[in-house]
């Protein structure tokens, strides 16, 4: 029997007599996430007919199999915008995944139109330990197991959505019955060299985590391929020219890429600046946290008052370093905060700081330019094709070059100069905004089924 979670029109629901009160998201140790219904969209399964059944709107089935806590990044971010540009768009959509998905969907505003996955949310530990790494793939084995077990739910005028190139997710979606199946690809893995000699920036001492990232990623790209009525979706030019090298042709690429919040961003008024720098993220080795500690040294002593604000949830990690290096009286944590008020921090801030080593995208990157705060972050391959000439590149990982930078911009900004001024951002603001990236995975949609 198929363990499907869906929202009634009147609020009632299947899912009470298994209810719990939903955990807070938080994004990327970020922010909380807003999450407003989607303008237009249906009230949660009004018209929904049961799995495949033909006669109503188009259904987009999405497996998503891979959110396994309350902490979410940039990716589950980018899924809620893409549904939520789905419901208005007139669609339904129907969803597969685990139990921690499911108070995904309940913090995201999102309806609970849901196959569970998995029996509970699992008991994973510290998932960083090698032995948490074992318990998150037997976590996520399982979730595959229970989408297999309910593949019937998915009808062949669906179409099929993997919301990552993860097995869990594309393993369900070249299995199932539906004709038109689309797959995400946000991210390149390293290369099998990469992990070994541990030369990429992201990849840990264990190496396990990035051997099983490349190792998934290679099954998902070289079998997909061979999918009729397979399409991917792509963040970045970089990433399209990765996907072309497996053998993709132009015609099954369409770039859906990350977003930014304008909107957000234009609705906060200008601020007084009180901080020269600000940093958001998690604490991790390829966000170059040794880079920005030094940094913030570097302004401590040359810059007089000097003043910089971290916000997330990495107080507990960071806290301690920024006290053992004499900035205590200089470094404020926000801690985890709202979207308004995250962009009020960014505007009440001279220039944001991104020491990462190695990005996807950088979606902060674009809330800074969105803000409209110079930026400056080594020069990474990803940010060019996105930003183009609005960062302030700093060669790769050159840390005395990056604090001169950082100094540079601080003290053109104290003086009232803003490189961003002569630029032409609103054209950057608009092509990078979520609205941008919801038109083009709605239109794909409609080239797909020739509405």
């Amino acid at each position: 029997m198929s363990r499907r979670v869906t929202d009634l029109a009147d609020g009632s629901s299947a899912l009470s007599a298994m209810s719990r009160p939903a955990k807070p998201s938080v994004s990327d140790g970020e922010t909380t996430p807003q999450a407003p219904a989607a303008p237009g969209s249906p009230e949660p399964g009004a018209g929904q007919t049961s799995p495949g059944h033909s006669g109503a709107a188009p259904r987009l089935v999405c497996f998503v199999n891979g959110i396994f806590s309350s902490q979410i990044g940039g990716g589950d971010i980018y899924f809620a915008q893409i549904a939520r540009a789905v419901l208005a768009h007139g669609w339904r959509i129907h969803f597969y995944g685990g139990h921690a998905f499911r108070d995904y969907l309940a913090n995201q505003g999102l309806p609970l139109n849901l196959t569970l996955t998995d029996r509970s949310e699992g008991k994973l530990g510290d998932v960083t330990t090698l032995g948490g790494q074992f318990r998150l793939l037997l976590d996520f084995a399982r979730r595959l197991a229970g989408t297999l077990r309910q593949m019937r739910e998915v009808g062949r005028d669906d179409i099929a959505y993997a919301m990552s190139d993860y097995w869990f997710d594309t393993i369900p979606l070249m299995l199932c019955r539906a004709r038109v199946k689309v797959m995400y690809l946000g991210m390149i893995a390293p290369s099998f060299w990469e992990v070994v000699t541990r030369g990429r920036p992201d990849v840990p001492p264990s190496r396990l985590p990035s051997l099983y990232f490349w190792a998934s990623q290679q099954l998902s790209l070289r079998l997909f391929r061979f999918c009729r009525g397979g399409q991917m979706t792509y963040g970045h030019g970089e990433i399209k020219a990765y996907a072309q090298r497996f053998g993709y042709a132009e015609a099954n690429l369409t770039s859906v890429a990350n977003g930014m919040d304008v909107a957000m961003a234009d609705r906060m008024p200008d601020q007084a600046k009180e901080y020269d720098v600000v940093w958001t993220g998690r604490v991790h080795p390829q966000k170059g946290i040794d880079d920005l500690l030094a940094t913030l040294v570097h302004l401590g002593r040359v810059c007089p008052g000097f003043r910089a604000v971290i916000i997330g949830r990495n107080r507990e990690l960071l806290e301690p370093r920024i006290r053992e290096l004499g900035l205590a009286d200089k470094v404020t944590f926000a801690g985890v905060v709202t979207e308004p008020e995250k962009f009020r921090l960014l505007k009440a801030s001279r220039v944001f700081v991104m020491p990462s080593h190695y990005e996807s995208w950088g979606i902060v990157v674009g809330e800074a330019l969105a803000a409209g705060i110079p930026v400056v972050g080594y020069e990474l391959g990803c940010y060019r094709p996105v930003f183009g000439e609005f960062l302030r590149y700093v060669k790769p990982f050159d840390t005395d070059a990056f604090q001169r930078t950082v100094e540079e911009e601080v003290r053109r900004q104290r003086a009232g100069q803003n490189y961003l001024a002569s630029m032409k951002l609103d054209e950057l603001k608009q092509s990078l905004s979520w609205q941008t990236s919801q038109r083009n995975f709605c239109g794909l949609l409609d080239r797909m089924t020739r509405r």
